[in-house]
């Protein structure tokens, strides 16, 4: 399922509340022996202790695995700082390769351009990289829509991780990707951090280093309320509320690719059954263009309605 990654943010332990080792690593096999093949990380998230998760899994199976990395970003401190000049991005790909224990990345991406830094340096470093043999592919993420028509060339269906879902609706993105076949779009945060799924939480269960407490969407009250009149709505179409907001996201034909992020073996068989629900409502991935049509059928007016009509952050 090419289409279909996993993400690593939350795995660490770190921003998200505690992390269960042992947990994770039985989630990360069994979303291998499910069929998952494309994991995507950041030496950045819990200070590389995501990283350390999956290169637990990488033993005797990297050629089967797709593993995306990205750089870009730093710590300075408690500080988050932007730093994409070719030495910092060669230095992070390198100390990436080897706490995961391998000798080449699949894909390294931008995980943000650096205010400080022309954006074509940091573009022509990736490039230098794929082209010494250390990554295979390079891309980028949360580029605005000016920005990748002035610097994404045309036809080249780079990697580009948008952040989208029914409350950041990024469509001038994801269409400026599409133009000219500039780039694949991998959906990001497709859950917003649990909002959009059965296992949120609230302001109230986060701890206070929770990452999500600096979320804006989870102290937006219209948003909260939005998401209050969800429930009732979801539970009278049976199809599990992550499920619903993916098939939302996949109806769009600008989406390649989505990146959930489950820290359990229990959120991780919910996100499984996503293929399940696609067969069952008859959705086929070559034929998008029909899919908001079927499940407005299928889920009904009034719950496919709702998550059309979702506060837009952007």
């Amino acid at each position: 399922m090419p289409w279909y990654w996993l993400g690593t943010w939350s795995l660490g332990g770190e921003h998200f509340g505690k992390s269960d080792g042992r947990e994770v690593l039985a989630m990360l096999q069994q979303a291998i022996h499910s069929g998952f093949c494309h994991f995507d990380s950041a030496l950045f998230y819990a200070h590389g202790r995501s990283i350390d998760m999956l290169s637990k899994i990488l033993k005797n199976r990297r050629q089967d695995l797709f593993i995306v990395a990205k750089g870009g970003l730093s710590w300075q401190g408690k500080r988050v700082i932007h730093r994409a000049d070719a030495l910092t991005l060669r230095q992070t790909l390198h100390d990436t390769l080897k706490r995961l224990g391998t000798d080449y990345l699949d894909c390294y991406q931008l995980h943000w351009p650096d205010p400080n830094i022309p954006l074509e340096e940091s573009i022509h470093t990736l490039k230098a990289l794929q082209t010494e043999g250390l990554i295979r592919y390079w891309g980028v993420a949360n580029l605005p829509a000016d920005t990748l028509t002035q610097h994404i060339p045309m036809h080249t269906h780079i990697p580009h991780q948008v952040h989208f879902n029914p409350l950041v609706k990024s469509h001038d993105i994801l269409t400026a990707g599409h133009q000219q076949q500039r780039c694949l779009n991998c959906i990001t945060s497709p859950l917003e951090q649990g909002l959009l799924s059965t296992f949120r939480k609230t302001l109230n269960d986060l701890g206070k280093k929770d990452f999500r407490r600096k979320n804006r969407l989870f102290h937006n009250a219209s948003i909260q309320q939005w998401r209050k009149d969800l429930e009732p709505l979801q539970k009278q179409s049976d199809v599990p509320l992550e499920i619903l907001a993916l098939l939302w996201i996949l109806s769009f034909n600008t989406v390649d690719a989505i990146i959930p992020g489950p820290r359990s073996r229990q959120q991780l068989l919910t996100l499984m059954t996503l293929t399940d629900w696609m067969e069952k409502l008859s959705l086929h991935w070559n034929q998008r263009d029909d899919w908001s049509k079927k499940l407005e059928q299928q889920v009904g007016n009034t719950l496919w309605k709702h998550l059309n009509n979702a506060p837009n952050t952007v």
